[in-house]
């Protein structure tokens, strides 16, 4: 998805604005506080096929004495005419051409451009303006403002250079924060390369997923959030984006296995581990049955990770924590009752024994952040201790 000036422009949102109500693209830009030549450029990426002259003058109802007299009579630009009609500047163009009304600059009534390359230079480089605000400050149109701009072989700041309306923070550096970071990414997280950023995105019909990645990024960037419904299940869904700067491009490669820097220490395995629970771990209650008579607590992560899963069984210290070796808990091809299709086998781990279960628990705690783990945690421990008793 493109970024420009750091902003990400949705392509849904986008073809509506300018193909189902039809603004035109200087609109469009108003709406962004962007100039048109962005918008522009990001419906060409889009492959949105931009209307021509002849197909955006339909819209335009205006007789040729209205033109002639904002135009010429009151000196409005052809960009402020196409705002008055809620139409394109291009339209515009094709219009006055059609009743044979000549541009200003062809009359000789265009005062000429007042402004110097060094000066053209340090406007858009240093002060880092826009053409739009720089050409409202010598007041000239846009367009002329454009030509000027290429007259002079100036170059377009890159996606890079241009001003961030989002600050952004580099990562703190803290090894075992990365961890956690790296294990919840390798279980929740859709982390994109951008041009100049790097997109953290995720989606969840659990809010306090949702709050919980606001948690993790928030001290960093600042994130967009939309709720909408999902048709196939009629149920509530909220989308998160971040964007980040490159300090976190850590989170961008995924591969099915554990760092090796991770494991060689055991803060970081264990919030690595953490990470991974709070994005696909659970803990959870057995109800009594006529093998038991109480309820019971357990723990499972399961994921078509198989790298991942094995190496987070391998490290679980044997002597405290017992655990049977991970198996398939779906097969690939299963179709579960919400009919998602499993594409690949999924793995299990499982810790159910009390001893076992109480010092996981034990382990693990200080680096769990997601609240509703941490509250049911609060519960199986008041169950192992009746339990116990």
């Amino acid at each position: 998805m493109p970024v420009w000036n750091k902003i990400e422009i949705n392509k849904d949102k986008l073809e509506f604005l300018y193909i189902n109500k039809g603004l035109s693209i200087s609109q469009i830009a108003k709406q962004f506080g962007l100039s048109k030549t962005p918008i522009h450029r990001i419906l060409h990426e889009y492959k949105i096929p931009v209307r021509s002259s002849r197909e955006a003058s339909i819209k335009v109802r205006a007789t040729k004495r209205q033109l002639k007299d904002w135009y010429l009579k009151d000196k409005l630009s052809m960009f402020q005419i196409a705002d008055k009609l809620r139409c394109t500047h291009s339209a515009i163009v094709y219009k006055l051409r059609k009743f044979g009304i000549k541009s200003r600059g062809h009359l000789g009534l265009t005062k000429p451009i007042k402004l110097t390359k060094s000066g053209f230079g340090y406007l858009y480089y240093e002060k880092r303006l826009s053409l739009k605000k720089i050409a409202n400050i010598v007041h000239c149109s846009e367009s002329g403002l454009e030509r000027r701009f290429k007259a002079y072989d100036l170059k377009s700041r890159t996606t890079q250079n241009r001003t961030c309306r989002i600050k952004k923070f580099d990562f703190s550096g803290n090894l075992i924060e990365k961890a956690y970071l790296i294990g919840f990414r390798l279980g929740d997280l859709n982390i994109m390369k951008r041009v100049s950023v790097t997109q953290v995105r995720s989606s969840s019909s659990i809010y306090a997923q949702i709050r919980l990645i606001k948690q993790l990024f928030s001290s960093y960037s600042t994130p967009k959030i939309r709720k909408f419904i999902n048709n196939k299940f009629n149920i509530p869904v909220w989308d998160i984006v971040f964007l980040v700067n490159k300090s976190f491009d850590f989170l961008i490669t995924k591969e099915d296995k554990i760092p090796k820097w991770i494991i060689a220490n055991e803060k970081r395995y264990w919030s690595f581990f953490a990470g991974y629970v709070d994005a696909e771990g659970c803990f959870y209650f057995k109800k009594p049955s006529r093998y038991r008579k109480t309820w019971s607590a357990g723990f499972e992560v399961q994921s078509q990770q198989k790298g991942i899963i094995k190496s987070l069984w391998q490290n679980i210290p044997k002597d405290k924590i017992i655990s049977p070796a991970p198996r398939i808990s779906r097969k690939a091809g299963n179709v579960d009752k919400r009919g998602v299709i499993n594409n690949k086998d999924m793995w299990r781990i499982n810790i159910n024994r009390k001893e076992s279960l109480r010092n996981f628990i034990n382990y693990i705690e200080p680096y769990l952040k997601h609240r509703k783990k941490l509250s049911t945690i609060i519960k199986i421990k008041q169950n192992l201790k009746s339990r116990s008793a």
